[in-house]
């Protein structure tokens, strides 16, 4: 009795460090963020909108903590610091109520282009005129006009080839894409127009109607994109030209000198990140990366649903191949675990029968 007595505890206190004490480490290191939200304007007007409300939060601390000081009587040297984070989380504020105004902007003029009709034979032209000059199409035996070397040099990254654009990508992602690339990838607090352009420009149109030849030239990369892809093509179209994924012989197409100088640090390799994060983590931070890490240089992916779930399929089946394999096993391993207690309790008892 006594040894199913320490069992019992045993038992509880491990209960209790893997649902009590786990799971609130995990928060504590893993904020709550909103879910993937694939409608992209809805995505970036709600982050937005927590954003001000932190930097409010942020300044009403700032504000409180200052007058606290002056009635206290405190030195003028501490008055002056307060007063210098006071000012930050003002700035902090008005950056935040920018943003918004600006994506609100920019998710009005998508609005212009979502219903339109785009003409994909008309939208093949444009993309010679407006496109080419950076961007391959190798589908349609269209090599870029620099190889990864030199436009890694040129721009710090690869430029990709838009062969399966249409396809993996949302289509309002890619208008907002054409449109405002900074702000479309999420990227304006790392470049802006002034100091440090973006290296894609913005396209103001070829003098016609801007919203239409937007419209066609989405139209002709969904015509020409594959009509089926997997999670490695995916892969290839989206992530390759910064990341690497070793276990399965994928490389990054820009050059690492160039990538860490763009990036600020050089993007690690993919292959085990399912079992570093997990599949919600992943479809959480490619959707839109400054929800989980405000300020990082990575852009937004802009995956449609459907490819962000191949690609996280993909991404678990290259790092994490055994895992149905694992928890069978593990379910066979309790149970051998349990049989065998059960097993050595009858056998004490039978060996120690006659001293009890």
């Amino acid at each position: 009795m006594r040894e199913l007595k320490i069992l019992i505890v045993l038992i509880v206190f491990t209960l209790i460090t893997y649902y009590g004490i786990e799971p609130f480490a995990h928060k504590e290191m893993n904020p709550h963020v909103a879910p993937a939200n694939f409608n992209y304007e809805q995505e970036d007007i709600d982050l937005a909108n927590v954003r001000i409300e932190e930097a409010k939060k942020a300044l009403s601390t700032s504000e409180e903590k200052l007058k606290y000081l002056e009635e206290k009587g405190a030195s003028d040297k501490e008055i002056e610091e307060q007063q210098k984070v006071l000012d930050s989380a003002q700035k902090d504020l008005d950056v935040a109520e920018s943003r918004l105004a600006s994506y609100e902007e920019l998710w009005a003029n998508v609005k212009n282009i979502k219903d339109l009709q785009g003409d994909a034979d008309v939208g093949s032209e444009s993309f010679s005129l407006a496109c080419a000059s950076c961007h391959g199409l190798k589908s349609q035996g269209f090599e870029a006009p620099f190889d990864d070397a030199l436009s890694s040099e040129s721009y710090g990254v690869a430029v990709p080839d838009l062969s399966s654009a249409g396809a993996i990508y949302d289509k309002d992602f890619l208008a907002a894409l054409i449109l405002s690339p900074a702000h479309a990838l999420k990227l304006d607090h790392k470049f802006n127009d002034e100091e440090q352009p973006f290296p894609m420009t913005q396209f103001f149109g070829l003098g016609d109607d801007l919203n239409q030849e937007v419209a066609d030239i989405i139209a002709y990369l969904q015509s020409v994109a594959p009509q089926d892809t997997n999670g490695k093509d995916v892969f290839q179209g989206a992530c390759l030209r910064c990341h690497d994924l070793k276990y399965d012989e994928l490389y990054r197409t820009t050059e690492k000198t160039a990538l860490e100088g763009y990036m600020g640090s050089n993007p690690p390799d993919l292959s085990i990140i399912i079992r570093a994060r997990n599949a919600e983590y992943l479809e959480n931070f490619i959707n839109d990366p400054q929800k989980n890490m405000p300020g990082t240089a990575m852009p937004r992916v802009g995956l449609n649903k459907e490819s962000q779930d191949k690609l996280i399929s993909y991404l678990e089946q290259i790092g994490d191949s055994k895992k149905d394999e694992r928890t069978t096993l593990g379910f066979f391993m309790i149970g051998f675990f349990i049989i065998l207690a059960i097993l050595a309790y009858l056998w004490k008892n039978a060996v120690w029968k006659e001293l009890h």
